[in-house]
């Protein structure tokens, strides 16, 4: 962590001084009101994406479907937008409505047999659990990989788990919980040494961490928009790697599954891309937003590689919360090692002088509370408090969060 100035005051924020964070700031109508820490739940809008989904509403309002057209070329640019920012081709992305449903199309797609199984760590959001363990009435195994407190995925265990009736291993890219962020690349290549698919639950890391899915190996993927992609719920992506278009059974078809996008009720030839899994009408509305956040990312050169700015901003400013924290004698929980770590961060404190448990639950929720009447926003899983934040956040915003929390514990009695 960085050093204080000899004046105890926390130096300037080495990322956040850069353009790239400067400029997505100018674009959060958020920070006028609140000091938001809470991407890793549902993320503010940036004012491109408001505007577009405002736009929307008048013109559906006063013109109808006439402007139709050019939503639907407007959501060809969002797959666009979305195949380079996962180093994919355009024809390997389907424009979904959350992470649940893209990892549904694989869990209910793939040909399974009695007998076979699937693999994912133990503390995965329901989304990356539920869909796995419903597969037990076809006949299939889910082997939940024991993971420890702290998040850290241990390769020796996970390879454990992997046999010669692994179809697929399942793993978000970060711990909502932990933080703990994957090496996605390490991870897919010991799945595919095992002959097994690696799917990826990319929700919690998509928007600050670039990844290019074809030099990972990653096979399948899904992300909603609403983290850190910054758009609305019922927005998002799915990924599914153009060799594997055929080996899944493609769920929810209707018209626009078709090539053409056909009205002809005999018509039976798919569209050869992904994007046979957009059976129905497009939710355009969330669409036409979650391309104006993606592409205001994208502009703010995301870039290729984990340390672009948007990544260094977001992993800066976890780790200057973080030393703040500790200043206060909070304690801070996320992954040892830099390498692993994201976004999010656990926030408790002793429940009591001399003791060594945290307080409990109950007191963090009334600590957020307290941070929201604050104007400080951050959640509660885990039961701790977990801050998450983003390249816009700044050092203003990270003393807010500070004070509200001190606040709170001088306060708060029982």
């Amino acid at each position: 962590m960085s050093d204080l100035s000899s004046s105890g005051t926390p130096p300037p924020h080495p990322i956040l001084e850069k353009s790239a964070s400067d400029e997505l700031r100018s674009q959060m109508p958020v920070v006028d009101k609140l000091a938001y820490f809470d991407h890793a739940a549902v993320a503010p809008l940036t004012a491109p994406a408001a505007a577009a989904m405002a736009e929307y509403a008048r013109a559906a309002a006063t013109e109808g479907d006439l402007p139709w057209p050019k939503w639907a070329s407007a959501v060809e640019r969002l797959r666009k937008v979305a195949a380079e920012f996962l180093g994919a081709d355009q024809d390997e992305i389907a424009l979904v409505n959350n992470t649940t449903q893209g990892i549904g199309f694989v869990a209910e797609g793939f040909p399974w047999r009695a007998g076979d199984n699937v693999v994912v760590p133990d503390n995965e959001f329901p989304s990356n659990s539920v869909p796995w363990a419903t597969l037990a009435r076809r006949g299939v195994e889910l082997r939940r990989v024991p993971i420890a407190p702290s998040g850290v995925l241990e390769l020796s265990q996970l390879a454990r788990a992997i046999d010669a009736r692994t179809r697929i291993v399942s793993i978000s890219w970060v711990g909502f919980i932990s933080g703990y962020r994957i090496d996605v690349g390490e991870v897919a290549e010991l799945v595919h040494s095992r002959g097994a698919l690696f799917m990826l639950d990319a929700i919690q890391g998509l928007g600050a961490f670039k990844i290019d899915v074809h030099d990972c190996g990653v096979d399948f993927l899904a992300a909603d928009g609403h983290k850190w992609m910054l758009g609305p719920e019922g927005a998002g992506l799915f990924y599914l790697r153009r060799e594997h278009l055929e080996l899944l059974q493609p769920l929810g078809l209707g018209w626009n599954s078709l090539a053409g996008g056909s009205f002809d009720p005999n018509s039976q030839q798919l569209k050869a891309t992904a994007a046979r899994y957009e059976g129905g009408s497009t939710n355009m509305a969330g669409m036409l937003a979650f391309h104006e956040s993606l592409n205001l990312l994208h502009q703010l050169q995301l870039g290729p590689a984990v340390d672009s700015p948007i990544a260094g901003a977001v992993l800066s400013g976890t780790e200057q919360l973080a030393e703040r924290l500790q200043q206060q004698d909070f304690r801070v929980h996320f992954p040892a090692d830099a390498r692993r770590r994201s976004g999010i961060l656990g926030i408790s404190w002793p429940s009591s002088a001399g003791t060594s448990s945290d307080v409990p639950e109950s007191v963090a929720l009334a600590a957020r509370k307290h941070c929201i009447a604050a104007g400080v926003v951050l959640s509660v899983r885990g039961g701790r408090l977990r801050a998450s934040t983003h390249a816009y956040n700044n050092v203003d915003d990270i003393e807010r969060l500070v004070d509200a929390l001190v606040h709170f514990r001088k306060t708060f009695s029982g």
